[in-house]
Order: structure tokens, then C-alpha cells, then sequence
């Protein structure tokens, strides 16, 4: 479990955006990539937030908050664009907090950089959701594209269970 400072969880997001966009540059990080991929980190338990089931997957006020916080130390910097969405980065001043978190829990951001990363928002939202959906309500793996499907009509069963076929929850 991480250090309950304040400023554990605001540095814990600094370095996972730091870390996503030093294997992925050209990515643009937003509201949803992190919401899902601290999703993804309170499964391992490094973290600790609440969940509910939202529109694009297990959304947490929790999360909100603390990346508001985060920019507003300096931590990390959001910024909209108009008809392009959220961008979000680590700074500079990161540096200074990054002793605050253990190899332990760097070590598994790396790892789920590694294994999630690469996936944009809707695909993270897909993973997340069928997690979320596993986790609370015990569905089987073989019938958890199809739970998906009924949860995110929008995106077809098909596209689903390639998601979740690629992200190895399948």
C-alpha cells in the first residue's frame, strides 16, 4: 500500500503520466485514460479510490479530485482544447515528490504502462468496464464480451471481444 501523505496519490499520477508518455509520445492522455488506468491500479492495490459504474466505465470522484489537486501543486498540468479534449502531463516539479513513492509501487505503474498503455480511451473504457463487471458482479469469462456489449450497445460485440482478447482478459 502506498504512503497516506497528501501528496502520495497526486504524485502517484504525476508518474504514471510521466511513465505513459515516455513510451507513448504521440498519445494524447486525458480525463478518461486516467480515470481507467487508476482503475486498473486500485485493482492491484497500490491504490485505494471508490468506483461506480459511469458512462465510460468505473468513474471515481475520488480520482477527479486528486488530479485536481495534482494541478493544482504543479504536479501535473491539464489543459482543454477546444474540439480536441483533455491533455494531461507530468511537470517538472514531479521530480521533487517522486521519493514519495516506493519501488514497489513504481515498479507496477511500469507494469501496467506496459500492458495498458498502448489503448486508447474507448478500448481502456471497454477493459475497465469488464473488469468492473467481473469484479462486481461475478460474470464468467466466457460470457463477459457479451455482458459488455449489453452495458456499451455502441460498440459492437465483435470490436468488444477483440479488445478484450488483445488486452489478455480473455
Amino acid at each position: 500500500m502506498v504512503d497516506k501523505s497528501i501528496f502520495t496519490y497526486p504524485t502517484l499520477l504525476g508518474y504514471l503520466l510521466k511513465r505513459m508518455e515516455n513510451s507513448y509520445p504521440d498519445k494524447q492522455i486525458g480525463k478518461t485514460i486516467v480515470q481507467k488506468m487508476m482503475y486498473l491500479l486500485t485493482r492491484e492495490g497500490i491504490v485505494d479510490f471508490n468506483y461506480s459504474m459511469y458512462h465510460y466505465g468505473p468513474y471515481s470522484s475520488e480520482v477527479s479530485g486528486e488530479l485536481d489537486f495534482a494541478n493544482s501543486t504543479g504536479i501535473i498540468d491539464i489543459k482543454w482544447i477546444d474540439d480536441k479534449g483533455y491533455f494531461i502531463s507530468s511537470t517538472q516539479k514531479l521530480e521533487n515528490f517522486e521519493t514519495r513513492l516506493t519501488e514497489k509501487n513504481k515498479q507496477v505503474v511500469d507494469k501496467f504502462v506496459k500492458k495498458f498503455g498502448r489503448f486508447n480511451a474507448i478500448e481502456l473504457s471497454l477493459i475497465a468496464t469488464a473488469f468492473f463487471l467481473k469484479d462486481n458482479f461475478n460474470v464468467p469469462n466466457e460470457r463477459i464480451a457479451e455482458v459488455v456489449h449489453n452495458a456499451k450497445p455502441k460498440y459492437s460485440l465483435e470490436f468488444i471481444d477483440s479488445v478484450l482478447q488483445n488486452s489478455g482478459i480473455m
